[in-house]
């Protein structure tokens, strides 16, 4: 159904920099982008055909973003997954972005629950959330995750280089941490989202085209940050 090998020979033509690749890359994945798209579990979003363009625009734009380099860490990767597979991570962030964007599905974000915070207790080693509080703590987290994102892209917009230090100060906390959000600001979510999904340290490192260590620095980064805003026990 779809040309495989036009969508790889597209994404290595990205990579190189060659001229118009980008366009014919975009006309060879829309099809898979929409299929995948159909299929998120967005709730009563799903007839709501701006929200399925907003996902796609989302992808196109991680894809495009910094001279592409989210392809070309793909392509140089030495064992990168299979392209779907990795397309469908990237679809499915974007889908969570929207859905979380929509005020449909917005929460009250103030109301954090004090005295916790490790990744490892989010989630049972099959990816299911255990009951009651550990599900109150894991939807905490995950709005912490999207206003601390969303904070950091204003942030850089408005101050440049000045951003890491201007969120150190908002937040209260030491701005190694910022600067880590910064350096890996679309790393975060989709780490962060796959380790409450289950996946293991290994499978986020093939998806994401990234080594095992850069995931278990992420992971370590990312709850030292949760731990400096309060939520550690």
């Amino acid at each position: 159904m779809y040309d495989w090998e036009n969508i790889a020979d597209q994404l290595q033509r990205v990579a190189n920099g060659e001229n118009n690749a980008w366009d014919k890359l975009i006309i060879a994945l829309h099809p898979l982008l929409a299929a995948l798209v159909q299929r998120q579990p967005i709730g009563r979003l799903r007839g709501d055909e701006d929200a399925k363009r907003d996902i796609v625009t989302k992808v196109i734009g991680k894809l495009h973003r910094d001279e592409h380099r989210v392809i070309t860490k793909f392509v140089t990767h030495e064992n990168p997954p299979p392209i779907k597979a990795w397309i469908r991570i990237m679809v499915r962030s974007a889908a969570i972005d929207v859905m979380r964007g929509h005020p449909e599905f917005q929460r009250n974000y103030e109301n954090q629950l004090p005295g916790w915070f490790s990744l490892a207790t989010l989630v049972t080693v099959d990816g299911a959330a255990r009951p009651d509080s550990l599900q109150a703590k894991q939807r905490e987290a995950e709005r912490f995750m999207t206003k601390a994102v969303e904070s950091a892209r204003d942030a850089i917009a408005e101050h440049d280089d000045g951003a890491a230090a201007e969120l150190a100060r908002v937040w209260n906390v030491g701005v190694v941490h910022t600067r880590r959000l910064i350096k890996r600001i679309d790393c975060y979510p989709s780490v962060f989202a796959m380790i409450l999904e289950g996946h293991t340290y290994g499978e986020i490192a093939r998806v994401l085209a990234l080594s095992r260590r850069e995931i278990e620095l992420t992971v370590r980064y990312i709850e030292e940050f949760y731990r400096a805003r309060g939520f550690a026990s």
